[in-house]
């Protein structure tokens, strides 16, 4: 939590004033495993990671019409010093006793897809999509618009409570 989501909060404070004052600018915040799924064992990560995406929505709405935009992006599994400690310490097989697996199976994201979708938000491309989530390992990089305006027809990309009746 202290790292995840005041970190975000914190970077997000120390850069928004220059960028509303210029009116424009785009922020990716970074979600990942347990933003929209429940995260067994992992229920810290998890939270933290709904918690950006959650604040990544807010802040978007905030925005709207400042010229500065917002988005969440989940780079996927990427082999890291943190994935390798879950491999390889017994503390950490504890808590994601199935990224062995993961790994096993092929899914190990390079790190470069993340950072191409990250060009393409700087370019503009995606703004449309602010205050949702990109997912660079599922090929978003390739969206297309009809695809993008049924993610927005639809409410799709976000963190929703459903069934929750009306007030």
């Amino acid at each position: 939590m202290e790292t995840n989501v005041r970190g975000t909060f914190n970077c997000c404070r120390a850069v928004l004033p220059a960028m509303l004052q210029r009116g424009s600018g785009r922020i990716i915040n970074l979600t990942g495993g347990g933003t929209g799924t429940p995260f067994p064992q992992g229920s810290g990560y998890g939270s933290s990671k709904a918690a950006v995406m959650r604040f990544t929505e807010s802040v978007s709405g905030t925005l709207d019409g400042t010229g500065v935009r917002i988005f969440a992006m989940d780079p996927g599994l990427v082999r890291t010093s943190m994935t390798e400690f879950q491999l390889t310490d017994p503390a950490g097989q504890q808590y994601l006793s199935g990224i062995a697996d993961m790994f096993s199976r092929g899914v190990n994201v390079p790190p470069e897809r993340a950072a191409e979708l990250s060009v393409a938000v700087g370019s503009g491309r995606f703004d449309r999509m602010a205050g949702r989530m990109l997912f660079a390992a599922r090929g978003d990089i390739d969206l297309t618009d009809a695809q993008i305006e049924e993610f927005l027809t639809n409410d799709l990309r976000t963190l929703r409570l459903t069934g929750t009746p009306e007030e």
